[in-house]
């Protein structure tokens, strides 16, 4: 289709990952290799 179209949704910034969720630091910085691991081990449980 040749419509515009737009989506909201009202999302969690890191969710599943306890030092990581709502927090704005984890909008524009990218985790190092310790906190690689453990966002990881979180998500995985």
């Amino acid at each position: 289709t040749e419509k515009p179209s737009v989506l909201i949704l009202h999302t969690v910034k890191g969710k599943g990952v306890s030092f990581m969720e709502n927090r704005l630091l984890w909008h524009y910085r990218s985790p190092n290799d310790d906190e690689y691991e453990e966002a990881l081990k979180e998500l995985l449980q």
